[in-house]
């Protein structure tokens, strides 16, 4: 298969899992097991990650606007000073950092033997299977009673962190983990969404950084373009499930599929 047909595929399988509870990670394992997909100097995932980070910008560009207004304002003035509707886009920022902390931490100690994981399409295919139950589970018994204060930013960050492990979804997981705590599912959504770009952002980064850069711009490309036209779909899709009650419907895709690919890894 040409390098620039794979890099599409990859940008497309990137752009619809990776906000919708599926496991983008989990998928990537799966692509590459079946379809032989090698790494091209900088890796396609951290491509696609950083496509499908720019179409969360975009998505939310107006909040994360007045968000950084808020910000801005609290540093030059101080926060007492912020107006009302300010003071909580400077609180959903604190929220949001506080809850990168684990991930963040996770991700420095482990980064390394988690790598090795998304060489293992066993262990890829089982944590699809529990993610699809937690999934269902969360779903199904949400409470949309409250906002998301400390408390809940911290189980949402927890619930990110243990998502790095391949097979588990970070949207599935945050978002899951937020309705189970009893977070109104607007607020649910938008977090999660907003909590994604300091990981994905950190983690594209950390490989900039290390130098492995290279590749094809046309492969590059072949990539993030769809990556992120489809993340941008995929948010939308995202937001109407959450608020619809649909949110559950992704498990009958999940355990399914753990299943085959369990079946046919062996």
């Amino acid at each position: 298969m040409p390098e620039v047909l794979k890099a599409v595929i990859i940008g497309l399988v990137q752009a619809l899992t990776e906000f919708l509870p599926v496991s983008s990670s989990g998928h990537m394992v799966i692509a590459k097991t079946f379809l032989g997909v090698e790494e091209v100097g900088i890796t396609l995932e951290v491509v696609t990650h950083l496509a499908t980070a720019l179409a969360v910008i975009v998505y939310f560009r107006k909040r994360i606007a007045s968000i950084l207004g808020a910000v801005v304002k609290a540093v030059l003035s101080g926060p007492g000073n912020l107006a009302e509707s300010q003071a909580a886009d400077f609180k959903l920022f604190l929220f949001i950092i506080l809850a990168s902390v684990p991930a963040a931490f996770v991700g420095l100690l482990i980064r390394d033997q988690v790598g090795r994981l998304f060489e293992d399409v066993t262990t890829t295919a089982i944590m699809l299977i529990f993610t699809g139950a937690f999934v269902l589970a969360s779903g199904k018994l949400a409470k949309s009673i409250a906002s998301i204060g400390i408390g809940r930013s911290l189980i949402i960050g927890i619930a990110q962190a243990i998502a790095i492990i391949p097979g588990l979804s970070r949207s599935g997981l945050t978002v899951g983990s937020g309705l189970l705590s009893g977070a109104r599912k607007e607020e649910t959504f938008e977090f999660s969404l907003l909590l994604s770009l300091p990981a994905i952002l950190g983690a594209g980064a950390i490989d900039l950084v290390s130098g492995r850069m290279g590749g094809s711009p046309v492969v590059i490309l072949a990539a993030a373009i769809p990556a992120f036209a489809g993340g941008y779909f995929a948010i939308s899709l995202l937001f109407r499930a959450i608020v619809r009650n649909r949110f559950h419907l992704f498990a009958f895709y999940l355990i399914p599929l753990g299943v085959l690919v369990l079946v046919f890894s062996r």
